[in-house]
């Protein structure tokens, strides 16, 4: 009798836990690219790809994050380091990771989306980001995650 009520719970975690595996990661594209600040490269930023949703459901997939190297380059990561970013459109985000600050007058606010870019399936998936100029007149404040 014990084995029984010890077994059915243990049986439930199983099933339930089954439908938790890869089946359900959405479909990726290598993402990579270059961010720019008055023409030069911009290391040590966060590059954030958020899904946008599209048509009636509102199930987007995973954002995906890059940082850029020394050169500006960054590879966007979404389940695993360098797997790209989810297929199909997103809201592009740039910010200072804490503890670096980048040498340009930019705006690096984190809630601000640059522009909207699209990853396809097969193509081109490289994209260059310039950063728009910060307004003299408003500080820069770097907000702790």
């Amino acid at each position: 009798m014990k084995l029984k009520v010890f077994t059915l719970p243990i049986l439930l975690a199983v099933v339930c836990l089954s439908g938790c595996g890869d089946s359900e990661k959405f479909p990726l594209a290598s993402a990579r690219g270059v961010v720019l600040c008055e023409s030069q490269p911009v290391p040590f930023v966060q590059v954030y790809f958020h899904p946008v949703q599209e048509g009636t459901s509102a199930i987007v997939g995973k954002p995906g994050i890059g940082i850029t190297d020394e050169n500006g380059v960054f590879n966007i990561s979404t389940y695993s380091p360098g797997d790209g970013a989810v297929i199909g459109k997103h809201e592009i985000r740039i910010g200072v990771s804490v503890g670096t600050s980048p040498d340009c007058p930019a705006d690096l606010s984190n809630g601000n989306a640059l522009e909207v870019v699209e990853v396809v399936k097969k193509g081109n998936n490289e994209f260059t980001f310039t950063l728009p100029k910060r307004d003299p007149r408003r500080k820069l404040v770097l907000e702790d995650d």
